[in-house]
């Protein structure tokens, strides 16, 4: 079993790559909006760099999400002493050009109005749960590739909302393949492989919401 201290170690890592994506946002912000003056065309000029831009950012930080979870994952299977040899592969986001697409044109809103740094505040979450979610598929992947992992399970942070506390299913497993990480814009679960044999799988109740 995955111990409370090494959950929290993945939670970290994960919460320092999104003040990473944060902070790159700010300075293609600055970046973007420097270079081009202000004037009618403005906005739509704005928004067309960030979907420019936007996806190079998601897939960087989404190789160092990757690239931190498969290290912890196969370090967490040296600590369980769990026997044989195991790479874990690095997943790429499971949201696509479409979505990420869609995201900056709804986020672009807000260079019409008179608080156009709002299109931060609305990308800045998403953007994170985009890159993170190559994290957490990293370490799915690998729970069903490797033999001797159960399944996974979601680990919530102290105060978790109702969401996550749901879809965590009291200690339980995930196993189907079918299933995805669900996370709103500020989540900061993780998912975490399950080495217990015995472990009870995931209520129908939490598989339905996570499909959702």
């Amino acid at each position: 079993m995955v111990s409370a201290a090494d959950a929290q170690r993945l939670r970290a890592a994960q919460a320092g790559i999104r003040t990473l994506v944060d902070r790159d946002l700010d300075r293609m912000w600055e970046r973007i909006w420097s270079q081009i003056p202000a004037g009618p065309t403005q906005p739509y000029r704005v928004r067309d760099a960030f979907l420019q831009q936007i996806p190079t950012l998601v897939d960087r930080y989404g190789e160092v999400a990757a690239a931190a979870a498969a290290d912890w994952y196969e370090a967490q299977r040296e600590l369980a002493g769990v026997s044989g040899a195991f790479t874990a592969d690095l997943a790429g986001s499971v949201y696509d050009l479409d979505a990420i697409d869609g995201t900056v044109r709804r986020s672009a809103g807000a260079l019409w109005t008179p608080d156009p740094m709002g299109m931060l505040a609305s990308l800045k979450p998403v953007l994170g749960k985009y890159v993170l979610s190559a994290g957490r598929e990293t370490i799915i992947r690998a729970t069903g590739r490797d033999p001797h992992a159960s399944g996974w399970q979601r680990v919530t942070r102290a105060g978790a909302c109702e969401f996550c506390q749901l879809l965590a299913g009291r200690g339980g497993v995930y196993k189907r393949d079918t299933v995805h990480f669900a996370a709103h814009g500020k989540c900061n679960c993780a998912a975490v492989p399950s080495w217990d044999k015995d472990a009870p799988e995931v209520d129908v109740e939490a598989y339905e919401a996570s499909r959702r």
